[in-house]
């Protein structure tokens, strides 16, 4: 099996891959590391690529890398759809873009962030809300250019 079968029929099953990055349908893996920095009464929270690599090279490794997944609220954009939800954990997160037909474009997997329940889009910003009170900023054609803030 190709590996953009392979990732559409998890996706399908309502799975993704439970590691801290964003998979694209060609099997193109981006992992994030997330770090929060406490400055006295203030606390920044940071997430940067940290490398890219494939699906079919993390499978090497480990092939049971497919983590259950609770699809909740989406928004759609022209001809595009987002979603969010949960992981098998209550610390697990995922923010998902996918097109008309539910074929998936990119996902974000985040073990830190706990699930995602509300979405927002303006211009080409999608904000995602998760129920830790952090909004992830994310660039809908560049998700791994991404930011953490506060719900304020």
């Amino acid at each position: 099996m190709k590996v953009n079968e392979i990732i559409q029929t998890n996706w399908k099953n309502n799975q993704l891959p439970g590691i801290d990055g964003i998979i694209y349908l060609s099997g193109k893996v981006i992992i994030m590391d997330s770090y929060e920095v406490m400055d006295g009464n203030a606390t920044n929270y940071f997430i940067n690529p940290l490398c890219e690599t494939s699906l079919e090279s993390i499978m090497s490794f480990n092939e049971d890398i497919w983590c259950e997944i609770e699809k909740h609220p989406q928004i759609q954009h022209n001809d595009r759809i987002f979603i969010c939800g949960e992981g098998g954990m209550g610390n697990e997160g995922f923010i998902a873009n996918v097109d008309m037909n539910n074929n998936l474009i990119w996902a974000f997997f985040s073990t830190a962030s706990n699930p995602f329940y509300k979405l927002e889009l303006e211009d080409n910003l999608l904000k995602a809300h998760s129920t830790a009170d952090l909004i992830y900023v994310i660039n809908i054609n560049k998700p791994e250019e991404m930011t953490i803030k506060l719900s304020s």
